[in-house]
């Protein structure tokens, strides 16, 4: 590959739609979810004034019950 002096000087083509979309949309949306779900968590520690890891186990329970309670898809 033979590199022009024009090669530094052309500017890249910017991302994609899909990719502004999840980069500006989704990951905003879920770092904030993530946030609200640790708020909560913590004012259930400093309500209920327990060990931290016992209320992070007990959610972590309840999130892996949910889990295993949704019905199976066939393969």
């Amino acid at each position: 590959m033979l590199i022009t002096r024009d090669y530094m000087l052309e500017k890249p083509p910017g991302p994609s739609r899909p990719k502004l979309f999840l980069d500006q949309s989704v990951v905003p949306g879920l770092a904030n979810a993530a946030g609200a779900v640790e708020a909560g968590i913590e004012r259930i520690v400093v309500a209920s004034r327990r060990n931290p890891l016992l209320a992070l186990s007990l959610v972590a329970g309840i999130g892996l019950a949910l889990t295993m309670a949704r019905p199976r898809r066939p393969l």
